[in-house]
């Protein structure tokens, strides 16, 4: 975590914590993912798509880190990338 918070808690400088997390993101090999964090009130929401599981733990991984002590929740999907088994039966 990057030290923001001090002794006023965790919710402290919420607004510089998020700002770091999407910072890390953007910075790392996940930059392209365009994650979108919003707060609604002391809690945050942290959502968008993946290509992989793990891109998807990299990213829950960042967001524990970066927001501890805050309620955090998450809507992290992940991309079908694979080809289709099978043909779609359009009947």
């Amino acid at each position: 975590m990057s030290g923001y918070g001090g002794d006023a808690g965790p919710a402290a400088n919420i607004e510089y914590r998020i700002a770091d997390l999407a910072s890390r993101l953007a910075a790392g090999e996940l930059g392209e993912l365009g994650m979108r964090i919003e707060t609604h009130g002391a809690a945050v929401t942290v959502r968008g798509t993946v290509p992989t599981a793990h891109c998807r733990e990299e990213v829950l991984r960042a967001v524990r880190q970066e927001l501890a002590g805050l309620a955090v929740h998450t809507d992290i999907l992940i991309a079908e990338v694979d080809p289709p088994d099978h043909s779609e039966d359009l009947t």
